[in-house]
């Protein structure tokens, strides 16, 4: 999982901003408003380099952003915060968190329609598409000793946090190595 940005890199302001003092509320509203304008997917203009380029916020992130930026108290909070933890903002993000997504649900592995020879695992996403979420064994192999993945939907900004645990089946035949994934809530010890 990649580190989730700053602040301060989420609105694309330059790098010495973050030792000064006071930020001008018209600096922070114009970062704001280029931010929304970069990351919209109807307005989004290619043209404009930036040192995040590549990498796309939601709305959330921005408005949650500006909204602790503006505030000196909120601000200097989460300075402190950053500083504690020992980010900078050239570094990346915060440590210890996880990335933000929007509109995130949790459910087990068992809970997805798989196609059982082919280590596929799939729902459907409220988007319409058939197999928005879509996991296959590789990922959970990567994925294993967190024992949880999140999945984006191919249609939408949709995320699904699925949980799972390798379990052990014991007598197994020897020709089959590959390991056995399962649901937390179904996880049983042989």
């Amino acid at each position: 999982m990649s580190q989730t940005p700053t602040h301060y890199e989420v609105l694309d302001l330059p790098d010495g901003i973050r030792k000064t003092a006071i930020i001008p509320k018209q600096t922070l509203r114009t970062a704001y408003r280029r931010a929304l304008l970069r990351n919209h997917p109807d307005k989004s203009s290619t043209t404009q380099p930036t040192k995040n380029a590549g990498r796309v916020y939601s709305i959330d992130q921005i408005s949650e952003a500006f909204n602790v930026l503006i505030d000196a108290r909120s601000r200097a909070d989460y300075d402190k915060d950053l500083e504690l933890q020992g980010q900078t903002n050239d570094i990346g993000g915060v440590g210890n968190q996880q990335n933000f997504h929007t509109g995130i649900e949790t459910m087990d592995l068992d809970d997805l329609e798989t196609e059982e020879g082919q280590g596929i695992w799939y729902r459907g996403c409220r988007c319409g598409e058939t197999r928005g979420f879509l996991i296959v064994q590789r990922e959970l192999e990567e994925a294993v000793d967190d024992g949880e993945i999140d999945v984006g939907c191919r249609g939408c900004s949709l995320w699904l946090k699925v949980l799972f645990a390798v379990i052990d089946i014991g007598d197994r035949d020897s020709d089959d190595d590959d390991p056995k994934f399962e649901s937390p809530g179904l996880l049983k010890k042989f």
